[in-house]
């Protein structure tokens, strides 16, 4: 008897599904709906219809044809389509041409905390890009986008670059490593960002974007933008930095060499040198300084601009190398300041192909507004909280309502601790801590959304470490 019920009951739940019949049309005596106090777009609401001894559970969003297809229904269609979520990502996975005008990609190739998505921000006018003070704050590869009268530019905004080998020491997601060459393949140009404030980084191009140059030289034009500038007082260090990472030459597209300085400082050739020199004696082959000196850059940008070179060739031609020898120009600027941005952005823009526009001219990130929403709570957990707190958070929103008449946003975020030590530093003394978050969270999602948002932020105490507060508050009163 019981397999014929168990049927009877899977063919009520199909005809629910397929027929999807609206929640005043049921006349089931037998059907009762759970209500909640607050009903909003992320609320889940349980129906139980009683048959014999068996229970059979039916969310209603499966009764309301509208609202399983779309759980933003109830947003209206406006001009600015991150307010909802669901119309965002339909104009985002269109994949029609928008209008034929110019394009270009552009990836931003540099190192953790080099300041990428801040030049992004810059560019594209608002904070699509959170940032941080500490380093991979970005996760994932993602897009921005700049439209400007029938130019756009689609900027591939990527995690700082991380070998293969830090990915497996520091248990770090595979999308560090991979994301920065998947951006190279779509790319029409490449930006290295050299971040100069670094006086530990700033004497040489990290050697994992060095291969990733070498890899794509052949296809794709880079250019070297030397960032935050504003640390570096006298304009003859720039200019013999300048020399040191571009190789004392750049490509200007005929495969021809510019002297950016007749003559080098000498210094600069005599550190080089030595830096070469105490690697191969540290790799036990020892290199004569006439041997050094005979380093053609010539040859290794012509063999990686004739064709493709695998990872080992790369490793091969630019062991050893400070600079690239193949940028087509460089550029001083500071991201933060937005000194030299302007210069930057119009070479960009003059540089634009003709193409067809793959995103409207309204969209400018091509993420999800509810992932950008977790990410830029995250930045700012990176910079008020301390030490490997504000990794182990995980920001998860609760509500998501848009007021028409206010024009306002109501996001409401619930951010899960593991213990009372994370508890307490996420809330700060009588919720200083949590309530300064909430402002500097407020004020980059309305600068994103460009509309009025009010956030309201939770913090929770994992449910395992609760119960174990209250039963010490139990064994022991004066916890209480």
């Amino acid at each position: 008897m019981y397999p014929i019920l168990q049927i009877y009951i899977k063919m009520l739940r199909s005809v629910f599904l397929q027929v999807l019949v609206p929640r005043q049309s049921l006349q089931l005596s037998t059907f009762s709906c759970l209500s909640t106090k607050q009903e909003h777009i992320l609320t889940k609401f349980r129906s139980n219809c009683n048959i014999g001894n068996c229970k059979l559970h039916v969310s209603s969003q499966l009764l309301d044809k509208q609202y399983y297809s779309d759980p933003f229904a109830n947003i209206k269609e406006c001009d600015n389509p991150s307010l909802n979520p669901t119309f965002h990502q339909q104009r985002v996975n269109d994949r029609r041409s928008k209008r034929n005008g110019k394009v270009l990609n552009v990836a931003i190739l540099g190192i953790p905390n080099s300041g990428k998505s801040t030049l992004i921000n810059k560019f594209v006018g608002k904070e699509v890009c959170p940032y941080s003070c500490k380093s991979q704050t970005t996760r994932r590869r993602s897009r921005a986008i700049y439209t400007e009268d029938d130019t756009q530019i689609v900027f591939l905004d990527t995690p700082g670059v991380v070998s293969l080998e830090e990915v497996k020491k520091f248990k770090l997601e595979k999308s560090l490593y991979v994301d920065p060459e998947i951006s190279c393949v779509e790319a029409h140009l490449l930006v290295v960002l050299h971040d100069v404030s670094n006086r530990f980084v700033r004497e040489a191009i990290d050697p994992k974007i060095l291969r990733l140059l070498c890899k794509y030289q052949h296809r794709v034009p880079s250019i070297l933008v030397l960032n935050k500038i504003d640390i570096l007082s006298t304009k003859r260090r720039i200019f013999d930095l300048i020399c040191k990472l571009t190789c004392n030459r750049l490509d200007d597209g005929r495969k021809s060499s510019v002297q950016i300085n007749r003559h080098e400082p000498k210094w600069n050739v005599e550190s080089y040198l030595k830096r070469i020199k105490r690697q191969a004696k540290y790799e036990g082959k020892e290199e004569t300084k006439e041997d050094l000196k005979d380093k053609n850059f010539q040859a290794i940008f012509e063999e990686a601009a004739r064709g493709p070179v695998v990872d080992v060739r790369a490793a091969e031609l630019t062991k050893g190398l400070l600079g690239w020898p193949g940028f087509r120009d460089v550029f001083t600027i500071s991201a933060k300041n937005g000194d030299g941005v302007a210069d930057l952005k119009n070479y960009i823009i003059n540089n634009a192909k003709p193409g067809g526009h793959r995103f409207s001219a309204d969209i400018v990130h091509d993420q999800d507004p509810r992932q950008t929403v977790v990410d830029i709570i995250k930045s700012k957990l990176l910079d008020n909280l301390e030490r490997e707190v504000p990794f182990n958070l995980q920001p998860v929103i609760q509500m998501w309502q848009y007021d028409e008449e206010k024009k306002m946003l109501n996001i409401g975020v619930s951010i899960e601790t593991r213990n009372s030590r994370e508890a307490k530093q996420l809330i700060g003394v009588n919720g200083e801590t949590i309530r300064l978050l909430s402002h500097q969270m407020e004020a980059s999602l309305m600068d994103y959304f460009d509309t009025v948002v009010a956030l309201k932020l939770e913090a929770k105490l994992a449910k395992s470490e609760a119960d174990k507060l209250s039963f010490e508050a139990i064994r022991n009163p004066t916890l209480s």
